[in-house]
Parts: C-alpha cells; structure tokens; sequence
C-alpha cells in the first residue's frame, strides 16, 4: 500500500505533466524544463513600479510649476516657450468678489511696482499651466518704462558725469553733444588720458558771444580786462580784452559751446583782469630788492623757479599764470618804455626780502582781492585749439582733439580759505574737471545723445543751486531719466504718511539707497522717460 508521501508525489508529478503539456516544452525537454510563469511576472511588475515612482519623482523634482506661483502680487512669471512676462493680481468681480487674473505685463519696472518687494520674484511655468488655470486680464504696464535695473548697490554708487560738445561738420553749423553716464571701469575714459592738467584750458565762446577761459577744474572766467577802470569806453574794452585773451592763448579762436554746456562749469564770480601796477617803470628804493633791480613792475626770479614782482611798497609773489600777464601785458611796455621785451631777472633767495603777513606768510599779489586765488596758477595752453582749425601760436597743432567735455564727478570738495562760499557753494564745491578727445569718450548709438554705462544706473534727487533735496529720478542704461513719485502714490491712500513716503522707491528695491544730489543743470540733460508709479503701471494696455 502507498504511502501518504508517495500519493503526494504522485501528485506533483501529474500536476507538472499537466502543466508542462500545456505550455508545450521542448520535444527533448523534460517537465522541469517548461517555462514558470511568475520568473516572467514579477520582474515585470517591479519594472513597472520603478518606471512609475521614476516619473512620480521626476514630477516632484520638476513640477509643471512652482509652488505658489500663482499667489497674488508676488511673482514675475516667465512662460516657458513664449518668455511672455506675467503678474497675478486680484482684481474685483461683476458681483463684488474677488478673482485672480494673470496678466501679461510690459516691462520689469511696472511689475516691481505691483508687486511686494519683500517676496518678489521671478518663476518659469510651462505654458500649459498659463493657459488653464487662471483667467487672464489684460496686458497692464508703463510704456516705454525700463525692462533692466540697476542693482541696488548700484543705483546708490556716484557716478562720474560727462558732456560734451563737438564742432558740427558745417562752416556754420551747430556743435554736437551727447551726456555721458559712466561707472565701474567706464569712469577711467575720462579720468585718465585727456584730463586737462594745470598747464592746460579750454577757451570757449557761448551762444551770446561771451568768451570764457575754462581751467582744468572746471571754473569758468570770463575776461575783462579793464575791470576797475573808469572811462572806458565798450570799443577800448573789448581792445582790452582781445590783448588779454591774445596773451594767454595767442592768436587762437575760441571753441563755440552750447548753453547747457555753460551751465555744467562753476563760474567764478571774479572775471580774468590785465594786472596794472601804478607808477610800473619808475625806479624806487624797495625794501628786499637788489638796487639794480628796484624798478617798480619788475619781475624777478630764483633758481627754485619762485617768481615776485615788484611794487611800490614791497616785493611779492606771483603765480606763473599772473607773471606772465605781467610780462607780457600793459605793465610790460610801462617797465621797458622803448617796447623791448620784459624778461624775468634771475636772483637768488638769499638776494631777496619779500614782504610777509602777520602770519609771517609770503604776500601773493592780488591777495587783497578776493576771488583771484581761484585764477589759475601755471600758464595755460589751449587744449581745444584743434576744434577751430586754427593755429593758436602756442604751440597747439590743427589736428588733434576738438572735443571738449565739462566732466563732474558726482561728490563735492573743499576748496581752502573759504573760496568754496565765494563761489556761492556752502557745503563744499561739486568736484568737476575738463577732458578733451578726438571723439566722444564712449561710442554713442546711431541716433542718441546719451550713454550710460550697461548694466550701470542711478537714483538721484534732482536739485537746484545749493538745495539739499529735491524731485526723485532713476537713470538706467536705457539713457533716460525717470520720475519717481516721493508721496503714497498707490490706490489705497489711508495709513501713516511719512510710512508712505518713497513707496515706489520701496517697490522698486531701492529701500536702502540714499540718493545722492544732482544739479539740475546735469540733470535736464538726460531726455525724460515716463514717471515711474502705481497707478500707471495698473492701466490696461489697448491692443
């Protein structure tokens, strides 16, 4: 009799033929040989899984869009294939409710003004996202507003600025100009090769016909020669003046410059004067001059270079600017009576006593006139002589630069013995300089006037004469200005006023910029774009 182990082989055995039967092995297989069906199943199935969590994390990892994407006034939102620019607002219902609508928006200055500064930011969302899931409004922004801006740090760095005026290409036609903007390495084109030093200056004439000396600080001087003089008549004036402007210049001819050019320089409240010394020509005991020396208008000089002139009552110093008007003006032909040239006469210090302060100082002529310590102090060549194509005599070449540019760079600077408030300047003088060039400083686009630095901007207040604040403005590398409203300029007026102040400032990201001052002068040479506000960037565009 079978045993209960042996039934049970029995079993398998039948159960595997039947199996092996029906799955049809190989003719020379055995029943071990037939295929399992589960060795194929569950492979198969664990594949599946892995493909489906794969794709499940490749969906976490990289979503259609971000979280939070579509939260009311906080995003910038780029579609992925179009680059469109979208924001979401709320915006009020037929019935009253509220609704989110996704609009298209013009540039990045309107978006940044609707949106909340503290969370902006800007997001990809597949455009399949865009086109399901939230109503779109219409297009909303300011034409023409900046789709760039400058970096916060940026928008609050000084800037140096430039203008500059070229002959035009006609006989008679008016000179070019453009405004130069400049930061970071752009500011080196007109600080280093160009920058007029102390032995150089512009001689410029206004639209008025006003002939001005411009030194290397940017002090603007206008000539007369006769100042003090009673009787003159406007014909010995201008005689007067043209010798004056003969002796430092030559027989140059003055580069005509626009009005806005004018109105960027310091002008001194001092005009350039021919120095007249009374009694020049006449010998006289001087205390501190050698006897064969003491002529009064004499000019003596030491080997180090140091130049005195003499007067009635004392030996003093001159500059080398004042010696050679001296030398070569009126007081020349007083001192040397036949017409010969006056030359200076070499002395030794030791030889000499020149008159001193009670500070125990040098006395420097003219000191007692206020204003002529801020004429310049080197004889001066014209550094735009080229730009009237003629020969000034001095030296100067037909060909080189005949460009001229009034240059601030964008702080102020003390100017010693209090001569900064006689200039009419309180807290310190706006420190200027004057480049000259071939071309402009910096290539202009076909078409424009302006150059800002890319990349570059500022946010300035807008200021006239000595005024501590005034109208806000960002300058971006667009070459325009832009008004920046300083009240509350949003829809909802209710709050604390002062906590509204320099809203848009705020939204825009310059929170923490103080704004450095600008004179109107420089200023109003930048065209003016639209005014940067809420409520402008709110309207809907029609199409």
């Amino acid at each position: 009799m079978a045993s209960r182990r042996d039934e049970l082989n029995a079993y398998s055995f039948a159960r595997k033929r039947t199996t092996a039967a029906f799955l049809k092995p190989l003719p020379n297989g055995s029943i071990e040989s037939a295929p399992r069906p589960l060795k194929a199943v569950l492979p198969s199935i664990l594949l599946g899984l892995v493909v489906t969590v794969g794709f499940g994390a490749c969906g976490i990892l990289k979503p259609v869009a971000p979280k939070g994407w579509d939260m009311p006034a906080q995003n910038v939102i780029v579609g992925d294939k179009s680059t469109t620019r979208y924001v979401v607002l709320n915006s009020k219902g037929e019935n009253g409710s509220t609704q989110k609508l996704l609009h298209p928006i013009l540039n990045l200055a309107s978006a940044k003004l609707l949106l909340d500064p503290k969370k902006f930011q800007v997001v990809k969302v597949k455009e399949e996202e865009l086109d399901g899931k939230i109503p779109h409004g219409p297009a909303i922004g300011i034409p023409y507003a900046p789709d760039r801006l400058p970096t916060e740090k940026e928008a609050g760095t000084p800037k140096v600025w430039a203008v500059c005026d070229r002959p035009g290409s006609g006989e008679n036609s008016k000179s070019q100009q453009a405004v130069f903007v400049l930061g970071g390495k752009d500011k080196a084109r007109v600080e280093n090769q160009g920058k007029l030093d102390l032995h150089q200056a512009l001689y410029v004439e206004n639209p008025e016909g006003e002939k001005f000396l411009v030194d290397n600080n940017g002090v603007a001087f206008a000539f007369d020669a006769t100042k003090g003089q009673p009787g003159v008549t406007p014909a010995l004036k201008e005689q007067a003046n043209a010798k004056l402007r003969q002796v430092i210049f030559g027989d140059a001819q003055p580069q005509k410059v626009s009005s806005e050019w004018m109105n960027t320089l310091i002008k001194s409240p001092v005009p350039l004067v021919m120095p007249r010394i009374p009694g020049a020509g006449r010998p006289a005991p001087v205390k501190g001059v050698p006897a064969k020396y003491s002529v009064i208008g004499n000019i003596l000089q030491t080997n180090a270079g140091d130049k005195y002139v003499v007067l009635p009552d004392g030996l003093v110093k001159v500059s080398n600017f004042m010696a050679k008007l001296l030398l070569e003006g009126p007081n020349a032909t007083d001192v040397n009576k036949d017409g010969s040239k006056l030359t200076p006469h070499t002395v030794s210090t030791s030889a000499i006593d020149p008159k001193r302060d009670e500070n125990g100082q040098v006395v420097q002529y003219l000191s007692d006139q206020p204003g002529t310590d801020l004429w310049p102090s080197e004889a001066v060549t014209m550094a735009n002589a080229a730009a009237t194509k003629q020969n000034s005599g001095l030296g100067d070449q037909k060909s080189g630069a005949d460009v001229a540019c009034s240059v601030y760079h964008g702080s102020n600077v003390e100017y010693a013995n209090g001569a900064g408030k006689r200039l009419g300047f309180e807290g310190g003088v706006p420190k200027m300089s004057t480049w000259v060039g071939k071309d402009y400083p910096a290539n202009i686009a076909a078409g424009s006037s302006s150059y800002v630095t890319p990349g570059s901007g500022l946010l300035y207040q807008q200021v006239s004469g000595t005024a501590k604040t005034g109208s806000l403005f960002l300058v971006t590398d667009t070459g325009l200005r832009y008004s920046i409203p300083r009240n509350n300029d949003s829809a909802n007026k209710a709050g604390n006023a002062e906590k509204e102040q320099d809203q848009a400032q705020v939204h825009l990201g310059y929170e923490s910029v103080h704004p450095p001052t600008v004179d109107k002068a420089w200023s109003q040479l930048l065209s003016e774009g639209p005014e940067l506000n809420t409520q402008s960037a709110k309207k809907p565009q029609s199409s």
